[in-house]
C-alpha cells in the first residue's frame, strides 16, 4: 500500500456471518482482501483474537464500505 492517509476498519470476529469460518481466520482475510481487491480497493487485513482491522487509503473508504457491505460484514 502506497502512503499516504489511511482509515482502519475493525470488524469484531465473533459476528461474522455464519458463511464465514471462525475456525480459519486466514482464510477468512484472505477472502476478504481478494473481495475487496476485486472490487478495486486496495487493502490489507490482519486478525487478533477479537478483532479483523483492515486498512485502507481514505479516498478508498467508500468502495472498502460497499464491498463490505455486499458480504454481510457491515
Amino acid at each position: 500500500m502506497s502512503a499516504g492517509i489511511t482509515s482502519t476498519i475493525r470488524l469484531a470476529i465473533r459476528t461474522l456471518p455464519e458463511n464465514f469460518d471462525r475456525s480459519r481466520i486466514i482464510a477468512v482475510i484472505e477472502t476478504i482482501e481478494q473481495e475487496l481487491y476485486e472490487g478495486g480497493v486496495y487493502a490489507s487485513a490482519t486478525a487478533d483474537s477479537m478483532t479483523i482491522e483492515i486498512t485502507v487509503q481514505t479516498d478508498q473508504l467508500l468502495g472498502a464500505a460497499k464491498v463490505l457491505s455486499e458480504l454481510e460484514l457491515i
